[in-house]
């Protein structure tokens, strides 16, 4: 009874919670909304009224966003997606939330099945810890696919540096050397120098298409090449010198990349041998005597401690891939 009431008082949070949120995002965008339109009266009412003050040119990387905006990608970046390159994921970005809720709950249900005759660590594990889990589950998915695209770019990235040494040498202008790079280049590196032909060609100022691009990847190498381009293209000067240095330098990196990986090859497939293992063993019990391994399936006791197996197995699996992360980085 207690535990019904429980989930009732839940489910009544979670929906009073949710009213509140959209209350306060249509609060917020009345808000902009007013603030708009009061800007736009004064300049058309009272221009002259404002007090002329100058203005000292500025090279940033930063893009002033609205309160909406800022929200809402706040709220997206809570489960860990990142919209400005939701496109470049694998799969749509909408179906992950519920693919790995289907699999937490395949999960809770697995370890909530043995223990079903205790209701307060069902009661827990069923509504307390079920979305931690499926958080964190969500954002490992959407880290791994950010993950591995910025490492592909990372690597393809000093290739493309050097070909707009060699345009810029030979007196190819840099929206056309862009473009080169945009044509050569391999995939992922030339959608996003794609992007940003582009969007040259058509008349957006290069240091505003290259903080788009910049923060659409979110390498610092990214950042410095935009840093370097926009001061050449403002101050003027020789910007090969300074193109070459970076591309030196990310292939260096990329290398001790490489060697990192070389030196934990070992413990990678130890903890791939570890992993596929009790599985094979599992096979093997199975086809040689089944009746010790039917009892993990068919008894209280047996779920137990399959489902405490599987558990100790993930955490040590996720604590070797951490760890092998950590050294890497």
């Amino acid at each position: 009874m207690i535990v019904n009431e429980l989930i009732f008082l839940f489910a009544v949070s979670l929906v009073l919670l949710a009213a509140a949120g959209g209350v306060l995002i249509s609060l917020l965008r009345s808000y902009d909304r007013q603030q708009k339109l009061k800007l736009r009266m004064q300049d058309v009412v009272a221009p002259a009224d404002r007090p002329l003050k100058p203005v000292a040119e500025e090279i940033s990387l930063t893009q002033k966003v609205s309160k909406t905006q800022e929200y809402k990608a706040k709220a997206a970046a809570f489960i860990g997606v990142d919209l400005s390159q939701a496109e470049t994921y694998p799969i749509k970005w909408w179906l992950v939330p519920p693919l790995t809720l289907a699999l937490t709950i395949v999960a809770v249900a697995m370890a909530v099945h043995p223990l079903s005759d205790d209701k307060i660590i069902v009661f827990l594990l069923t509504y307390v810890c079920s979305p931690f889990i499926w958080l964190l589950l969500t954002k490992f998915v959407f880290n791994w696919f950010t993950n591995r695209r910025n490492a592909k770019l990372l690597e393809q990235f000093p290739d493309g540096l050097s070909t707009i040494v060699r345009c810029v040498r030979v007196g190819i202008p840099m929206g056309e050397a862009l473009r080169t790079v945009a044509r050569d280049a391999q995939e992922p590196t030339k959608t996003e120098f794609g992007i940003l032909a582009d969007k040259v060609s058509i008349g957006i100022p290069l240091d505003v298409a290259l903080r788009e691009l910049s923060q659409r990847i979110k390498l610092t190498e990214y950042q410095f090449f935009a840093t370097a381009l926009t001061l050449q293209a403002r101050s003027g000067g020789g910007i090969t010198q300074t193109l070459e240095t970076l591309a030196e330098v990310i292939r260096k990196r990329v290398g001790l990349k490489a060697r990192g990986y070389a030196l934990t090859a070992e413990a990678r497939t130890s903890a791939l041998i570890l992993s596929v293992l009790p599985f094979i063993a599992g096979i093997a019990i199975f086809v040689m005597q089944r009746q010790y391994i039917v009892m993990l399936f068919t008894t209280k006791s047996g779920e137990s401690v399959l489902g405490i197996a599987i558990l100790l197995m993930m955490s040590g699996m996720g604590i070797i891939q951490y760890m092998i992360s950590n050294v890497l980085k």
